[in-house]
This record gives C-alpha cells, structure tokens and sequence, in this order.
C-alpha cells in the first residue's frame, strides 16, 4: 500500500514539474515574438533614405566631401532630330511649270470659247470646235500635272501658302533655304504648335529658329519618324548640307531639380543622392531621374531648394557606407 501511494505522489510532482515548463514556454513566447519586431524595426530599409552615415571632418576632407544646394530647374519636353537643306531650284522650276501650263488654259480655254461661239452662228465646223474642246482639255491636264507634282514634292502646307512665290524668290536669292527635319523612330511628336532651332554640321554650333511651315510628304526610309519642313533665315548653308534639330511643343515645362551628374551614386541599379543632415552626418536617398538636361541631372521629385546635396565625394561616401554594413 505503501509502494502505490509513493508512486501516486511521484507522478503528480512529474505532472506539475511538466506543467510549470510549459507554462514558461508560453509567458516567453510573446516576450521573444516583441524582440524579433524590435530587431526588424532596427533592420535598415534599403529602398528608401539609406544613410545614417557619420564622417568627421576630418574624414570629410579626406574623402573631398563638398556639398550644395540644388537648382530649381523647369524641364520642358525637347527632341533632338537630324534633317538636310533642300534644293530649293526645283520648287521654283515646279512654279514656271505651273505659271505656264496655266498661260497655256487660258488660252486654250478662250479658243474653245471663240469657236463655240462661231460654231453657234454657223461660222465654224463641228470638227474645229472638237479640236478647240480637246486642246483646252489636254492644257487642263498638263496643269493638274504641274499642280500635283508639286503638291507631292513639297506636301500641302508649303503648296497651299499664299506668298509661295515669293519664297520661292526668296530661297533661289539665298535670302531663305527649305530644310527637312526628321525625328527618330519611336519619339512621340510633341504637341503643336512646333518650335524648332536647327545648326548646320559644317558650321558652328550655334542653334538658330526655323520657320514651321507643315509635315513634310514623303517618310525618311531610315529614320521611319514624323518629317517636317522647315524655313531658314540668312545666312543660309548650302542644299545637302546636314543639320542637327531641336524640337519643342506646347507641353508646360515639368519642375524639379537640377544637379551635378557628380552628385549621383548607383546602388543595386537604382539611383541615389547624399544629403549632409548635420556637421558629421549623411542621409542617403533614393531618387527619380527624369530626361538629361545640359549641365546636370534633371530630379522631377524628391529633392527641395533647401537640402544640402553631396555633389563631390559621394562615390566616396558610397564605399564608406558599404563597408560600414559588410563589418569592414
């Protein structure tokens, strides 16, 4: 009897030895759930503001670190194209085509007139008053031929103007020259109305405004973009030459941010600025590049006139940061 209660007695201080420990798993489960939160809290986030750097001075100095603050900067939607000067001899050579077979019409037209009338008073015979009919038709068609080559050539916004003559004049004096302006393939045109500063290859790099005149006719089998032409004023380069193109359109200008190309730093592909937060530290932070833009880097967000940007030294600061997180 004795041996069954000693028993009994072991088994329960087993049970309540066993029921302790398990509470005590429970009550520390929670506690080692919130120091893994904290512990992913602490985690830096690599997408985003990435610095907490900290340099002294004289590590600054080291490292060549020089700051400034960015520019504000109106981006306005600007396509670089290519295009050549026409031979302006021909437009003026369709014009003497068109100005005589209209000459031609004219009189054809008076003849047929004049015989109609005489063939109505018995005074001319059917036959002449056919051959009168077929010479003004045949003048009519030498005319739409003249006036259709033309409009092919040149397209309808050129054909179509009112002062074409005296373009014409003008260009055969070299006081203007036609050009074609070619976009690449793939660049959407920007809205009208079209602005266009165009330079000439042979000569200095100095852009000047060209005249729109309309969508040229015919598609470059190269280039396969929107065509244009365009008017030059004096002083003009000669036909063939090639030019270089600078098209704008109504589109607002897009703000932002303007920095020095020296100011960028990629990490993982991604693009990256250093801002000085005090006298020893640096805040790396994500940003969004918009179209490159003469003398820097174009930030259409993400950066404000009042941040001091790291334009020299921030590969340097880059390596440091790295480092700092390999244990280096």
């Amino acid at each position: 009897m004795k041996n069954i209660l000693i028993a009994i007695l072991c088994s329960l201080l087993v049970g309540a030895g066993a029921t302790v420990l398990v509470m005590r798993h429970f009550q520390a489960a929670p506690e080692a759930a919130a120091d893994a939160a904290k512990a992913d809290a602490a985690a830096p986030d690599d997408d985003d503001d990435d610095g907490g750097l900290t340099l002294t001075k004289e590590e600054q100095a080291t490292a060549g670190v020089a700051t400034a603050q960015p520019e504000p900067y109106e981006y306005k939607l600007e396509l670089k194209a290519f295009g050549h000067v026409l031979d302006g001899s021909s437009l003026a050579a369709g014009l003497t085509d068109i100005e005589a077979a209209r000459a031609a019409l004219d009189a054809s037209a008076k003849e047929y007139e004049r015989v109609k009338m005489l063939k109505a008073s018995d005074n001319a015979s059917a036959k002449a008053l056919e051959t009168a009919e077929a010479a003004k038709r045949h003048d009519q068609s030498v005319l739409d031929a003249a006036e259709g080559k033309l409009l092919s050539t040149w397209g309808k916004a050129l054909a179509g103007r009112e002062d074409l003559a005296e373009l014409a004049q003008a260009v055969l004096k070299q006081d203007a020259a036609l050009a074609r302006v070619d976009l690449f393939a793939g660049d959407v045109p920007p809205t009208a109305p079209l602005h266009f500063q165009v330079h000439s290859l042979t000569g200095n790099d100095t852009f000047q405004d060209a005249q729109f005149i309309g969508p040229a006719p015919t598609t470059d089998p190269q280039a396969q973009g929107a065509a244009y032409l365009v008017l030059l004023p004096a002083p003009v380069p000669p036909p063939g030459a090639a030019l270089l193109a600078r098209v704008t359109g109504a589109e607002a200008p897009e703000a932002g941010m303007r920095v020095p190309r020296s100011a960028l730093v990629l990490n993982d592909g991604a693009p990256f600025v250093y801002l000085q937060t005090g006298d020893e530290g640096f805040d790396r932070r994500k940003v969004d590049l918009g179209p490159p833009i003469a003398d820097g880097v174009f930030v259409p967000n993400g950066l404000t006139p009042k941040d001091r940007v790291v334009v020299k030294g921030a590969q340097q600061l880059l390596s440091k940061e790295l480092s700092k997180a390999n244990g280096g």
